[in-house]
């Protein structure tokens, strides 16, 4: 199925150049004068694990991918490959960890999951666009009583991110995804 690249939103599945690719961001400009429109799309190959930008014209037409969701739970890692399990119907799929990007760092067994299925196969995990993690260790604030002050923290999966002072060791807190930065406290 097509449909106009003006169309394009942040999360698509697309076939770019034969290969399955989830839209990562859209930037779309407005041309003025003797410059026309243009869509500019950064994507990501669910095959390679590369990350490619693309520029469309808003009139041209992209080809959506024909996939399924389903949920699943997380099973098990292997080395750099991830398992899940459909509780349905007991049928595993694998996912390279590559595809998961920074995701990969917070799942835990037994989480659910919705996976995304193309032709049957396991192409990709809808990745949530915050999580909630324990920190691990964090220090206080040392420039006097300025509460406001950011500080380093570990958080759980062993990442390092930047809190406000006044996160203490044990708190729950919400994280993006994607840019592993600090959103607020639970």
């Amino acid at each position: 199925m097509a449909k106009l690249a003006s169309d394009i939103h942040k999360g698509d599945f697309l076939v770019i150049d034969g290969n399955i690719c989830r839209v990562i961001e859209v930037d779309k400009k407005s041309g003025g004068g003797q410059f026309g429109s243009i869509v500019h799309a950064k994507y990501m190959d669910l095959k390679t694990g590369h990350v490619h930008d693309k520029r469309f014209n808003p009139s041209e037409k992209v080809e959506e991918a024909d996939i399924q969701l389903i949920e699943a739970v997380f099973s098990y890692k292997d080395q750099d490959t991830y398992y899940f399990m459909d509780e349905n119907t007991y049928e595993q799929f694998e996912i390279n960890e590559r595809v998961l990007g920074n995701y990969a760092k917070f799942i835990k067994e037994n989480d659910k999951v919705e996976l995304v299925l193309h032709n049957g196969e396991a192409i990709a995990v809808n990745i949530p666009e915050k999580v909630k993690v324990k920190v691990v260790q964090t220090g206080e604030v040392t420039s006097g009583t300025d509460k406001s002050v950011w500080k380093p923290a570990i958080i759980e999966g062993n990442i390092e991110i930047m809190v406000p002072g006044f996160i203490k060791t044990g708190d729950t807190i919400v994280i993006s995804t994607e840019k592993l930065e600090y959103i607020g406290r639970e």
